[in-house]
């Protein structure tokens, strides 16, 4: 727990989150020179993480929601484009929001 004094975290903390972010699988950047594909598909991802940061939830929640792997879910979060669909990622959003609209401007 963080020292209350200061709201810094103590030493253990440090280690603990550090020892974590080693783990973890890094995201991806949207690449330089994009196509209009690359753009739309970095976009949708965005969308999803919007969606669990707006909502709170995790991301085995999400996998649950759209009744998809955890795999699945981390690919999209992690902005994994090249092993991602639009239409597959249209179809996601479209359960989470029936609402949900995609607007490709030119």
């Amino acid at each position: 727990m963080a020292n209350k004094k200061n709201h810094w975290p103590d030493e253990t903390e440090l280690s603990s989150l550090e020892r974590r972010l080693a783990k973890a699988k890094p995201s991806r950047g949207l690449p330089v020179k994009a196509t209009a594909l690359e753009r739309i598909k970095y976009n949708l991802c965005a969308e999803f993480v919007k969606y669990c940061i707006e909502n709170k939830i995790s991301q085995r929640e999400l996998a649950s929601e759209l009744e998809i792997s955890e795999a699945r879910v981390s690919e999209i979060v992690r902005y994994h484009i090249d092993k991602l669909t639009i239409d597959r990622l249209v179809k996601y959003m479209g359960e989470l929001n029936p609402n949900f609209k995609l607007n490709i401007a030119s």
